[in-house]
């Protein structure tokens, strides 16, 4: 794996790091870097060394079948915040989607969201933040066909949609900023705050 750094005037610096497998995000926004893979493994990069900041295989509720997994990291201030998914206990969901706030010593300070599926496909779980300071999410409608419980278009549901919480307020309630959608396996803010997303449709 070659991990990128900007350094100024226009240079990207594009060095080896290691031999990471999976790979579903990274976090490139401060000067301690983050990387995170499928399987649960957490990477922190400073000061060009590597180390495992969390392992969640440690965890018995994490899974990581198909499309699931240890999903996305944005850090934001002392906080870093992972997505990733979970082994459910009730009767209504097989899984979650989770949210979880962190600090800096990967100390687990809150849960911040936690979204019931029912399949392991259609997901998503990407995790950014805009320029405002605002933390976004992306769920998938939870598959596996044409969404039959119309998930996407139901405002009342997460699923299918681009989600907006506000981690600076103790109990953060999710905003949908966008709906409809199938599987937005990414998401992307530029520096004008625009939002893109990368959708698979049916």
């Amino acid at each position: 794996t070659k991990i990128g750094r900007y350094i100024g005037e226009n240079i990207f610096e594009i060095k080896e790091r290691g031999n990471y497998s999976g790979v579903t995000s990274f976090d490139l926004s401060g000067d301690v870097n983050y990387l995170t893979t499928k399987s649960g493994i957490l990477y922190e990069l400073k000061n060009g060394e590597s180390r495992i900041a969390l392992d969640l295989t440690n965890d018995s509720k994490f899974v990581d079948h198909d499309e699931m997994g240890l999903l996305s990291v944005a850090s934001n201030n002392n906080f870093v915040y992972l997505s990733y998914t979970i082994n459910s206990d009730d009767d209504k969901h097989s899984y979650y989607l989770v949210v979880d706030e962190f600090s800096k010593n990967f100390d687990k300070v809150r849960n911040i969201l936690l979204i019931g599926l029912t399949t392991i496909e259609h997901v998503s779980g990407t995790l950014i933040f805009d320029n405002l300071g605002k933390l976004y999410l992306s769920v998938g409608d939870g598959g596996p066909s044409k969404d039959p419980e119309n998930h996407a278009q139901d405002l009342n549901s997460l699923r299918g949609k681009v989600l907006r919480l506000d981690v600076s307020k103790e109990n953060p309630v999710p905003q949908i900023v966008a709906y409809g959608l199938r599987n937005p396996w990414k998401i992307s803010i530029d520096s004008k705050n625009r939002m893109f997303v990368g959708d698979c449709g049916w």
